[in-house]
């Protein structure tokens, strides 16, 4: 039996693992370089070479809307069903699918983001959700809180638009509007 113990792997699933850095300060009477980090601080955050792309999220999130819509119709059509039937039955149906609805839209996303990273979509294109600091899964309050910003900007003009779109130009991290308010980022799994 060997006492050889496998080094942890980097959080971002890319490359050795890497002992913390601490900043460094920059020096006296330099002021710090370009918008981002001050100069001699290291950048946190994935590497670019571990950022999922475009289309895998844009096929995550398609897939996890057919996921969570498939199911909300066929419960939909047995409650027109039953609802022509028996007006009492019709109506105990659309209590229970009112609330598979409210339970799908707000906890599908968040529960399986915060205990596995990643929902069933995410799997399948092979991406997941990881904090933007150390790679770990988001707490379910910040995935709840990723989940509520997308519907709050669904509901402004063009804000639905503008957040989905805003990982094509931002920079270093490809991040999406509702990624930005929880310090979350997209990343290869």
């Amino acid at each position: 039996m060997s006492n050889y113990q496998q080094p942890p792997q980097n959080p971002y699933g890319y490359g050795p693992p890497q002992p913390p850095q601490y900043p460094q300060a920059p020096p006296p009477g330099m002021p710090p370089m370009g918008g981002g980090y001050p100069m001699g601080y290291p950048q946190q955050g994935p590497p670019e070479q571990a950022l999922a792309n475009q289309g895998a999220r844009l096929g995550a999130r398609l897939l996890d809307g057919l996921f969570i819509m498939v199911p909300l119709i066929v419960l939909g059509v047995i409650n027109a069903a039953m609802a022509s039937s028996n007006r009492s039955v019709g109506v105990v149906t659309a209590i229970i699918f009112f609330v598979g609805l409210l339970a799908a839209l707000l906890f599908y996303e968040p529960y399986m983001n915060s205990k596995y990273g990643a929902t069933f979509g995410k799997r399948i294109c092979g991406v997941r959700v990881a904090r933007l600091s150390d790679g770990q899964n988001l707490s379910f309050g910040a995935a709840l809180g990723r989940v509520l910003i997308t519907y709050v900007l669904g509901f402004l003009p063009f804000g639905g638009l503008l957040n989905v779109l805003w990982c094509l130009w931002d920079k270093p991290y490809r991040q999406c509007l509702h990624d930005k308010v929880v310090s979350s980022v997209v990343v290869k799994a």
